[in-house]
This record gives C-alpha cells, structure tokens and sequence, in this order.
C-alpha cells in the first residue's frame, strides 16, 4: 500500500453536499475510522491545477471533522490530505482520505 500526502495549500471547491459512507449499505453498517471509531463521510471535491484541467477528489473524512451546513461552491482547506492506493486481488484501488475540512472565507 502507498500512502501519499497532498499539498493543498490552495482552497478546494465543494461539488456535493457530505454524505455517509456505508461498510453495508444494504444493512446500513457505517463505515467507521480506524482510529478513532468516528462514522466517515464522503465529500467531492475540486483541486484545481495550474495549467490544468480540476481533479475531482472524492475524499473521506470522519464525520465529526465535517463543517456542520457545508454546501456545494464553498471552499475548504484539507488538513492531513493524503491519497492511499494498493492493489487487492490483482485490481489496483485508490482513495482519498483528509482529517478534517474547514471552510475558506472568501473576500
């Protein structure tokens, strides 16, 4: 598994709401952080590339380190972005997960 922290000095654009990542969706079993047991949402998000089309990052963070009323055209700050890839069962998978988002004032 490769592990792999992320320079977000820029603000990252919200494109969706936060919603709840599931272990069991069928069961709705949350899926939970291994360190601290906190229920982890997913949020899309934009960074933007000098020179270069955005990549969307759809990234996971425990719930409880989630702006409360975030929306889709705010702007945040990842704190501890990283992106995790590895291999499993001969298919390659990445994710990206960040400790907490909080959101940029803009003006």
């Amino acid at each position: 598994m490769l592990v792999l922290p992320i320079d977000v000095s820029r603000p990252l654009l919200v494109l969706a709401p936060p919603v709840p990542q599931f272990k069991d969706k069928e069961k709705q079993v949350p899926a939970t952080d291994r360190d601290t047991g906190a229920a982890l949402a997913e949020v899309p998000l934009s960074l933007i590339m000098d020179g270069g089309q955005p990549q969307v990052l759809r990234v996971s963070i425990p719930q409880p380190s989630v702006p409360q009323g975030l929306t889709t055209g705010q702007l945040v700050k990842a704190t501890g972005l990283t992106l995790i890839a590895g291999e499993k069962n001969g298919r390659a998978w990445q994710m990206f997960r960040a400790a907490a988002l909080t959101t940029v004032k803009v003006g």
